[in-house]
């Protein structure tokens, strides 16, 4: 929309190539050809032939009105997972959409976030090694856990309910076997498992990565289960959030959970209006700032942050820094969250992780000494050589770190004295990457 408007009325032909470049990109993130169509249908019924104010910015206009759109297709807000007395969940889902570790990160969560006292039941009895998975996953997260083998889950549940009344378990997650929405015997024993646990969510494990089939899949776990509930995993990957729209737009099942990452804890509430920002590049600095709230020792970070803008940062606070970002996920994951960065690469954002790692390597092969006081290294060739030598890395690696270190190290105290002075770093901040 760069013309100017003619009366300040918006024209089907204004936003003829905004919605093309919607249509083509919704597409390339397999959203399901009939919600593109009327994405797009709505979207030109809210802005072609619409007055607007002369101080109002065309564009912007039109971001926000794709925004709402956006959320009201992902579910107005967020829907949280049905706590009762006590939590039964339920997960089905197809086999390799990550069900089982799902099942781990919900009991996890919701033990760290709402006191609860998790059991977890192992109840696939078809796919080899799937249940002491689910026992090392409660062991990793020291939770409860109940299996009886190989024998028909429906009597395993009754069990496992039995044993957490009498053991206070409070929260309950059945892991079922991945089954084929196609496979008859199979879902008539989910049938008969819903019947016998009485479940308070039944949630569906979705693989971000899926394609348009995903779709008939779960609209067939609906019709049979009556799903409460949509987790998608692997959101922290290429996937572009399409089968999280089709979902939400076909099935009127609400998203209430997303998978980030590998981890134990990668797990997230799904709210609609922060999906719609980072469909649109906006980022999603509240989910970045809540995991970092989570993870990040805040008064170790003001102390670093002080030390930085004083000039006095050192290789001890650095190391610090790259174990938390570490924390957060993976720097890609991160970086989606952030407004602004849609403009870098992919090979920018695996060039930088790839000299975290290094980095982290390099210092890990550093005492605490060396670390305080970086000068040592560099006025000792076998305190280099050490290092390069514990480290398994190349001497030109070391020495770019330590020269990037310092230049870093005098930008952020040039940063604090115009801080200081009340003055706008903003001529540095420019260059800070250089």
């Amino acid at each position: 929309m760069k013309k100017k408007l003619i009366n300040n009325t918006i024209t089907e032909e204004d936003v003829a190539e905004v919605l093309k470049q919607i249509r083509i990109v919704l597409m390339d993130s397999d959203v399901s050809l009939i919600v593109v169509k009327n994405f797009i249908k709505s979207i030109k019924s809210k802005v072609v032939d619409k007055v607007i104010d002369s101080k109002t910015d065309p564009e912007q206009f039109l971001l926000n009105v794709i925004k709402k759109e956006l959320i009201e297709i992902l579910g107005k807000e967020q829907k949280p997972i049905n706590l009762g007395k006590p939590t039964k969940i339920m997960m089905v889902g197809l086999q390799g959409s990550g069900k089982t570790t799902t099942a781990a990160k919900l009991s996890n969560y919701f033990r760290n976030k709402n006191a609860v006292k998790p059991l977890m039941v192992g109840l696939d009895i078809y796919r080899p090694g799937a249940i002491d998975q689910l026992k090392q996953l409660a062991n990793e997260i020291k939770v409860d856990f109940y299996d009886h083998g190989t024998q028909n889950p429906r009597q395993t549940a009754i069990e496992a309910l039995e044993l957490a009344k009498n053991n206070g378990n409070d929260f309950i997650v059945f892991d079922t076997a991945g089954r084929l929405q196609t496979d008859e015997k199979l879902i008539q024993e989910l049938i008969d498992l819903k019947k016998t646990i009485n479940p308070t969510d039944i949630l569906l494990v979705v693989d971000a990565m899926s394609g348009q089939d995903m779709i008939n899949v779960a609209q067939e776990f609906n019709n049979k289960l009556n799903l409460t509930g949509i987790i998608i995993t692997k959101l922290d990957s290429d996937a572009k959030a399409g089968v999280a729209l089709s979902l939400a737009s076909l099935l009127n099942v609400p998203i209430k959970m997303t998978g980030v990452g590998e981890k134990v804890g990668s797990i997230d509430l799904f709210y609609p209006e922060r999906m719609a920002d980072r469909i649109l590049g906006l980022g999603d600095i509240m989910t970045l700032a809540e995991k970092a709230s989570d993870v990040i020792d805040e008064d170790r970070g003001k102390k670093t942050i002080l030390r930085m803008l004083s000039g006095k940062m050192d290789l001890e606070d650095l190391l610090w820094q790259v174990q938390q970002m570490n924390k957060l996920g993976s720097l890609d994951s991160v970086m989606k969250m952030m407004p602004g960065t849609a403009k870098i690469s992919e090979s920018q954002i695996n060039a930088a992780e790839e000299k975290m790692r290094v980095w982290k390597i390099l210092m890990n092969s550093m005492t605490l000494k060396e670390r305080r006081n970086p000068s040592l290294i560099r006025r000792s060739l076998s305190r280099r050589t050490r290092i390069i030598k514990g480290s398994g890395r190349k001497p030109d690696e070391l020495n770019k770190m330590l020269n990037e270190f310092e230049q870093s190290k005098k930008k952020m105290d040039q940063i604090g004295s115009m801080l200081k002075k009340g003055k706008n770093p903003q001529s540095i901040l420019k260059n800070f990457g250089n």
